[in-house]
């Protein structure tokens, strides 16, 4: 009979390994190395007398009795998690640990004008954030939430809106464009000197301009391509071409007049910034909070 204190643990690791689909996955979000978890699940089949998963050396997947298993336990973590969560009211606020991977945009649109406010309303709470454009396992890795542009979201993920829609436009500097001449029309950009960017699934972007009807879409030319916004920015900034990008990115250097509006009677409209995790798991109080911080206008806005 399953009840020591060793078992249970065996059992919530169980639960995590069904969860995350495969022992490597799991091991990542524990810390912990794979033979570990494959040293107590060995055991705790020993222990309940059934094997709980079908094991290749590429994959595992549930037997019927693992599958009954999950079924009866899962549920039942889940509420030892939310009773936990519970005991926030009793606290000054949320604690814990929230990892979240995060594109450059969004790191700099989003988070940073209220990552300091939010440590400072929940100083008990430990943020990593990990700033990288292409796409990762997040589970395998160890996060807790990613962010990205609605619509890129992997599949099998819920998806949590965090801002309304984003304006994309195109910029250049007066200097490139006094040189090279001000497109009128969105097809003149293949006559110009494109700063092209690669994306988090290692396609190069193309430019959508205009919404509905009247987009056009662009596989513009251009010999420098690159993967980071801000790296492109600099360099339109500096007239080595014409960038697109978030208005949000750029206002400032509009603002300055380091940058010029291209074609501004064809910015176009995209998804916003999306938080993103695992479907089948309770969103811990302290992410949830974080991402709630995130929603929240600025106290200037």
């Amino acid at each position: 009979m399953v009840s020591t204190r060793a078992d249970l643990a065996d059992l919530e690791t169980f639960v995590a390994i069904a969860r995350a689909g495969g022992f490597r996955k799991a091991a990542a979000l524990r810390g912990v190395s794979g033979s570990a978890l494959s040293h107590s699940i060995r055991g705790l089949e020993a222990r309940l007398g059934v094997r709980l998963f079908h094991r290749t050396s590429r994959s595992i997947s549930l037997t019927a009795a693992g599958e009954v298993l999950l079924a009866e336990l899962e549920p039942r973590f889940l509420g030892i998690q939310a009773a936990m969560d519970l005991l926030d009211s009793f606290r000054s606020g949320p604690t814990g640990r929230v990892r979240v991977t995060t594109l450059r945009d969004a790191a700099e649109l989003l988070i940073a004008p209220r990552l300091h406010s939010f440590r400072k309303n929940y100083p008990d709470v430990e943020v990593e954030v990990s700033v990288e454009d292409r796409f990762i396992d997040m589970v395998a890795e160890g996060f807790d939430a990613g962010i990205r542009y609605g619509g890129t979201v992997p599949e099998g993920m819920i998806a949590s809106r965090l801002t309304s829609e984003l304006e994309w436009i195109v910029v250049g500097s007066p200097a490139y464009l006094n040189e090279r001449g001000r497109p009128a029309r969105p097809e003149d950009l293949l006559t110009h000197e494109c700063i092209r960017i690669r994306t988090g699934t290692d396609h190069v972007c193309k430019w959508e301009l205009g919404d509905g009807d009247r987009m056009v879409t662009l596989d513009v030319p251009g010999l420098l391509t690159l993967g980071d916004s801000e790296l492109s920015i600099r360099m339109a900034q500096e007239g080595g071409g014409l960038f697109y990008c978030l208005r949000a990115r750029v206002e400032d250097k509009l603002a300055a007049g380091l940058l010029e509006v291209v074609l501004p009677d064809w910015s176009s409209t995209g998804p916003g910034f999306h938080a993103y995790y695992v479907s089948h798991r309770q969103v811990p109080s302290a992410l949830r909070t974080f991402l709630d911080h995130l929603k929240a206008p600025l106290p200037d806005d």
